[in-house]
């Protein structure tokens, strides 16, 4: 067998391994509603919202055309005619239907799968023999449908409520590969270290956790202990002068020896147990020229500080930011920073399988960059998405599939993030406002209607 047989296996059909029967049986056994057998079946439904995802154009009609153009025809038994074939009507309303048909307990599942299969292909991805979760926060915006405000409501802020409906994500990503190994999403009521204490309680394996500032509480901490896990998150000016007990010692480069009791705030939260939790504070700075000097605060419960000494983690922490990274590909490669669905169930479903189409393309990197002996992380997300849109159009009917696979990996190999002599300076959050000839709409559209009916007929 050539070395990369198992990859070209892998990723040639992983649609059938990655949307795996056993996985599809165990979601489909809660699920309300019988299954016969028909042109959208669950993995040709979930495939479908897969591709508007990869595609550059997200619409039904575009994800249609794609199993008209037999995008899906490896997807059905071999004893039965192509899909291709069988399919006769270009309407959307078949495919709108199977995905509401589709139960939401399939996707987390499946992306549990997919990121398993993803990790299994690797072996040196492991730092000091754990492997690394990157934990982060976002919000995806949504139109204020009916059905959405049932369960979410609009956001607001110090001038009234805003017009969009936010949902909040949270989202762990592995630390070598970049895929995602799980996510929760709820409302803004919610916060982000509830949801990730969810996520967390349901995750398995030796790991470590990193995050931010925002994850560095005792809630939170205390849950990765729970789950037989521990962590690396990052403290707040304040809580690190609390835990050193003095303004002075964190004033010191150092590793102390820490015990982290709760406050009567901490204790104030579901499921917190009045316990003092074992770890360091690791205080350092932060020096780049043309910069102003950062401490930086973070407290990890790995006790041995000879088996885990500061600069590695020091070092570890500060590959923190490519989640920041993954969550850009996220909402621009696979526009989902804004979600148009009428629905809070479809909503959610179509978040899950943009972290699926995520996963795919993460997985075309790993396959390519081992490969060719490189780090995953120095290949181009969005060039790998594009030939991979392109491999998936032009190999929907053709034959030689392993020669194009090993093709279409020789050119993600090949597209490298570029080695720049100096760093990128740092860009303000804001940008530049395009002047409209109309005004901007404020409001509930279906008032402007009445407004615009109103003056219309006394003109």
């Amino acid at each position: 067998m050539q070395p990369t047989a198992g990859l070209v296996r892998q990723c040639l059909h992983a649609f059938q391994q990655l949307l795996g029967q056993t996985q599809l049986k165990l979601a489909l056994q809660t699920a309300p509603l019988g299954w016969y057998d028909r042109i959208f079946s669950p993995v040709v439904t979930l495939w479908c919202m897969i591709f508007q995802r990869l595609n550059h154009d997200p619409t039904l009609q575009a994800a249609v055309t794609h199993l008209h153009l037999g995008g899906a025809d490896r997807l059905a038994p071999r004893q039965k005619a192509p899909l291709s074939k069988r399919i006769i009507s270009l309407a959307t309303t078949a495919f709108s239907n199977a995905r509401q048909r589709l139960p939401f307990a399939l996707f987390p599942a499946v992306l549990a799968a997919q990121s398993q299969a993803v990790w299994n292909e690797t072996s040196d991805g492991l730092w000091l023999g754990w492997r690394v979760w990157l934990l982060d926060g976002s919000q995806i915006a949504w139109r204020p449908y009916p059905e959405i405000l049932t369960r979410f409501e609009a956001s607001s802020n110090q001038n009234g409520k805003a017009y969009w409906v936010l949902m909040r994500v949270v989202a762990t990503f592995c630390w070598y590969t970049g895929v995602v190994v799980a996510s929760t999403t709820d409302s803004c009521r919610v916060s982000e270290q509830e949801l990730a204490c969810r996520q967390i309680r349901t995750d398995s394996g030796r790991r470590l956790y990193l995050g931010d500032r925002n994850f560095g509480v005792f809630q939170v901490v205390q849950c990765v202990l729970a789950a037989n896990a521990h962590c690396l998150f990052r403290l707040t000016q304040s809580r690190a002068r609390k835990l050193a007990g003095s303004a002075r010692r964190i004033c010191r480069c150092g590793d102390y020896p820490i015990g982290w009791q709760p406050s009567q705030h901490d204790l104030g939260h579901a499921n917190c147990r009045h316990q003092v939790i074992p770890g360091r504070l690791l205080v350092a700075q932060s020096k780049r020229p043309g910069f102003r000097t950062q401490w930086i605060y973070l407290f990890t419960t790995l006790t041995d500080a000879e088996a885990y000494a500061t600069e590695p983690l020091l070092n570890l922490y500060a590959t923190r930011w490519q989640i920041e990274l993954n969550l850009r590909y996220l909402k621009t490669q696979m526009n989902l920073n804004q979600i148009d669905c009428k629905s809070a169930d479809m909503a959610e479903k179509e978040w899950m399988a943009g972290l699926l189409a995520y996963n795919l393309v993460r997985a075309v990197m790993l396959s390519a960059a081992l490969q060719k002996g490189t780090q995953p992380s120095r290949l181009s997300f969005s060039a790998t998405r594009r030939w991979l849109v392109q491999w998936l159009v032009a190999s929907s009917t053709g034959t030689k599939i392993v020669s194009s696979w090993e093709s279409l990996l020789n050119r993600v190999a090949q597209i490298r993030q570029p080695n720049r002599s100096q760093p990128r300076p740092s860009e303000p959050r804001a940008k530049r406002h395009k002047r409209e000839t109309f005004p901007p709409l404020r409001g509930c559209r279906l008032v402007a209607r009445k407004n615009l009916k109103t003056f219309t007929s006394k003109s």
